[in-house]
């Protein structure tokens, strides 16, 4: 239970500083998806129903910080969109989690990258849905490869993190059948 309460607070702390992490000019204005790599990271380590909960809870702080209506103004996405995205990248991350647990990091790793794409491929056909029209520039499509990419090299230091505070606070995150397969392999 501790190391959930560890992970809410990391994903408190990693919404916030994803507002200072700038864009990179050679991407396209491309930026780090600070928040979200650590959502799929760690999603793929807390059961399901408790990435289910962080899918909310991120999500309406990430839809309250990013879709905040002023005056007249409207906004391109409803409240709440973010949930849905979550909920569902974060399943696809469960889909991989046997495969981490086995100490398998190169598939998870490799999929916090297309998470992050699929993320923003979807909010953006969203955006054209909403608007009545389809626009999608390459620029936009160098953008989206560029934060995958840097999402990708970001993800296993998340993972170091997670697994070291899973030690900590004596989470398992490995199959004990594991333990004794590569005990009897020393």
């Amino acid at each position: 239970m501790a190391f959930c309460a560890y992970v809410f607070l990391i994903l408190l702390v990693t919404l916030r500083l994803h507002d200072f992490v700038p864009p990179f000019a050679w991407g396209y204005d491309a930026k780090l998806m600070l928040f979200p790599v650590a959502f799929y990271a760690a999603a793929v380590v807390v059961p399901f129903p408790v990435m289910l909960l962080f899918a909310f809870t991120m999500g309406l702080l990430w839809d309250g910080r990013y879709a905040v209506i002023t005056g007249n103004e409207q906004i391109d996405l409803e409240f709440g969109y973010s949930i849905l995205l979550f909920a569902l990248m974060g399943s696809l991350m469960q889909g991989i989690r046997p495969m981490f647990r086995r100490g398998r990091w190169e598939l998870p790793v490799l999929m916090v990258g297309i998470a992050t794409m699929s993320y923003l491929v979807v909010e953006f056909l969203f955006l054209n849905f909403r608007r009545g029209e389809f626009y999608f520039p390459k620029e936009i499509w160098y953008k989206i490869w560029t934060s995958a990419l840097l999402s990708v090299l970001v993800a296993p230091f998340f993972f170091l993190g997670l697994h070291w505070l899973a030690k900590k606070t004596n989470f398992k995150i490995r199959y004990e059948g594991l333990y004794r397969y590569s005990q009897s392999r020393t």
